[in-house]
C-alpha cells in the first residue's frame, strides 16, 4: 500500500478505482490532487497488486475539545478483488500507520454507507464494533439543496 503522493498518476488511479466502485468522483485528476493537498486533515492510501491499483482507503483526522480521532472515510476495492481480505488488510495497515505516526490519536471509527455490506464486513473483521446502544446517529444536511 502506498501513501497518496498527489501525483497525476495516483489521482488517476483513485479515480479509476472509484469508477468501478462508488462512481462519486466527478473531478479531474489535477483537481483531485489540489483538493486533497489543501486538506491537511485527510490522507489517502492506495493498494496495488503487481503495480495495478486495486483499492484505496481515506482517513480523516478529527480534533475536538473532547477527543482526537481518525475516521475511515472511504474504503474501496475493485469488484474483481473483493472478498479476498484486501479491505481488511488495508484497514489493518492504516491502523498500524496511525499508531506509529500519531500516537496521540485516541480512537478510530468508520463512516460506511449502511448499504455497503462488503466494507461493513471488512471493518468488523478489523475489530470495529457497532456500539449496539444507539448512542450515535449519523445525520446529513445537503448544503447544495437548501430551500429557496
Amino acid at each position: 500500500m502506498k501513501k497518496y503522493d498527489y501525483s497525476y498518476k495516483m489521482s488517476q488511479d483513485i479515480i479509476n478505482i472509484d469508477a468501478l466502485t462508488f462512481k462519486d468522483i466527478t473531478i479531474s485528476p489535477d483537481a483531485l490532487s489540489l483538493r486533497i493537498a489543501d486538506n491537511n486533515s485527510y490522507e489517502i492510501f492506495v493498494k496495488y497488486m503487481d503495480e495495478i491499483p486495486i483499492g484505496f482507503i481515506g482517513i480523516m483526522y478529527v480534533c475536538t475539545p473532547h477527543y482526537e480521532g481518525a475516521w475511515i472515510d472511504l474504503l474501496a476495492v475493485c469488484p474483481q478483488f473483493q472478498g479476498k481480505g484486501i479491505a481488511t488488510n488495508m484497514i489493518s495497515s492504516v491502523k498500524d500507520y496511525i499508531s506509529d505516526t500519531q500516537p496521540h490519536i485516541e480512537f478510530m471509527s468508520a463512516l460506511i454507507r449502511s448499504s455497503n455490506s462488503p466494507s461493513l464486513r471488512a471493518v468488523e473483521k478489523a475489530g470495529f464494533k457497532d456500539d449496539s446502544k444507539g448512542n450515535f446517529k449519523l445525520v446529513f444536511c445537503n448544503l447544495n439543496a437548501r430551500p429557496k
